[in-house]
């Protein structure tokens, strides 16, 4: 995605010094958001241990010249469109963060949807409004991929992904593996307490992708409206938390699951009946 992708026209479009005041404010605003969102990346996770791509970078203040386009497979009007691999600035980086004491595990953070790429001003909500992240046992290639089949699913369809929905992949989490994790539950991230954050040009929420078998997802669709945080904390009580590990045998498996599927189901529905 070039800097040319983005100019923006004013209403008018009569007069180029007003279109280029009102691109250059605009390029302002992006640029502060993505140096915001980084700093608080820094803040939850500290330093990512890589990035895809890796040219990934703060998109430039100056604004180049318009100059003739050539003809590209890579020209679409398809917000979905990864864009040119080769280009300067891109729609979407996924960011990779180590294990750490604290966080023994692996988690990959999508940096993008949240990008104010065509906004003019700052609004309510930054571009797509959300940002995602999984978790990994180990460092693998499926988590990035998997966020950016989301991002694009979002990019095509103008939407956004919040806490509450359920998602089936119809395909194991990892590619070409035989895991019975199927499925994704979307929840507040434990790592990003205050969920929604503010940007210069608006707010957006970060939340987690959680993979999750067949017979987990039957019974989350069981309980109603509270069925993705009965299957999260099954997942927490059960010792898995949000890390999804593609290995892992469904927790309907386990011997005393009854009991747990029971207590988590109560408390949903004690939730309800008091009118929450």
């Amino acid at each position: 995605m070039s800097d040319d992708d983005f100019v923006l026209r004013s209403a008018g479009g009569d007069n180029p010094e007003d279109e280029r005041e009102a691109a250059q404010a605009q390029r302002k605003l992006l640029v502060s958001a993505w140096k915001a969102r980084d700093e608080l990346y820094k803040q939850l996770f500290g330093d990512f241990s890589y990035v895809t791509p890796e040219s990934y970078a703060p998109p430039k203040l100056e604004l180049k010249k318009p100059k003739k386009k050539k003809s590209s497979k890579y020209n679409s009007t398809d917000t979905g469109d990864p864009g040119d691999p080769e280009a300067e600035e891109h729609h979407l980086a996924v960011l990779a963060y180590g294990p750490d004491p604290l966080r023994p595990y692996w988690t990959y953070v999508t940096a993008g949807l949240s990008t104010p790429w065509i906004q003019q001003q700052p609004e309510e909500v930054s571009a797509f409004g959300c940002e995602l992240m999984i978790k990994s046992p180990v460092d693998a290639k499926w988590p990035a991929q998997i966020l950016r089949s989301m991002a694009f699913y979002i990019f095509n369809h103008a939407g956004t992904i919040s806490p509450g929905v359920r998602i089936a992949l119809n395909a194991p989490i990892a590619v070409n593996t035989e895991s019975k994790l199927r499925n994704v539950c979307m929840w507040y991230a434990d790592e990003a307490p205050d969920c929604w954050y503010q940007l210069p040009s608006g707010g957006f929420g970060l939340f987690c992708a959680i993979g999750i078998t067949d017979d987990e997802l039957k019974y989350a669709d069981s309980v109603e409206e509270y069925g993705t945080w009965c299957i999260q904390e099954v997942l927490r009580q059960t010792g898995h938390g949000q890390v999804s590990d593609p290995e892992r045998k469904s927790v309907m498996e386990r011997a005393n699951i009854d009991t747990v599927l029971d207590n988590v189901k109560q408390f949903a529905d004690n939730f309800r009946a008091g009118g929450f």
